[in-house]
């Protein structure tokens, strides 16, 4: 039996995300067309797999199954990805970070500088966002790093699914551990540059 991998990927969207809209939201799609594709695997796989309350949808425990699967496959694919990434000379693509304001002032110019003159091809979007905001997107996929702050007392809001590197005594940098490490360069935080960032 074979599921289509994109219509898999729209169901752990929803897992993640709760609801059909916030779904079509972050892919671009209409809600209309989700619920299709949702639908479309329910014929494939041969169970319900959502079920109304209220006015929204949740997963049905066969659906928690599937989606818990559908998490391994994509961890898999995205090992594949940075096994051949590695094997290249150059690191490519696009490293999405969300920084708060302290962190972005202080850490990411240098990091931005390094990443420029090591790797050039590698392309950094820096979205400014708190770390509460921010830190539950890891797991969605809307981010590759996160870097947050942490002191006694007030603890960040961090998934247990994620990995944590302390950069000093107050600030650190979240990852999610369905990401391979090797895709997230290593960087010594020195030297400025300049750098695009997005409101958050």
């Amino acid at each position: 039996m074979m599921f289509d991998l994109h219509r898999l990927r729209l169901l752990r969207e929803l897992k993640h995300r709760g609801t059909l809209a916030a779904v079509a939201a972050a892919l671009s799609y209409a809600p209309s067309s989700v619920s299709q594709q949702l639908s479309q695997l329910e014929a494939e796989v041969g169970v319900r797999l959502l079920e109304p309350v209220g006015r929204r949808v949740r997963l049905t425990e066969r659906a928690e199954i599937l989606v818990a699967h559908t998490e391994a496959v994509l961890e898999r694919l995205e090992r594949v990805e940075a096994e051949i990434a590695a094997s290249l000379t150059d690191l490519t693509g696009t490293l999405r970070i969300a920084s708060f304001q302290t962190a972005a002032l202080a850490l990411v110019p240098a990091a931005l500088g390094l990443l420029r003159d090591l790797h050039p091809r590698l392309r950094v979007h820096v979205t400014h966002r708190e770390p509460e905001k921010a830190l539950p997107t890891l797991h969605a996929r809307d981010f590759d790093l996160v870097l947050a702050e942490e002191y006694p007392g007030n603890p960040n809001p961090g998934r247990p699914d994620s990995n944590r590197k302390t950069c000093s005594t107050t600030l650190c940098a979240s990852r999610c551990r369905s990401r391979p490490a090797d895709r997230t360069p290593k960087v010594r935080w020195r030297r400025c540059t300049h750098w695009r960032t997005t409101p958050g």
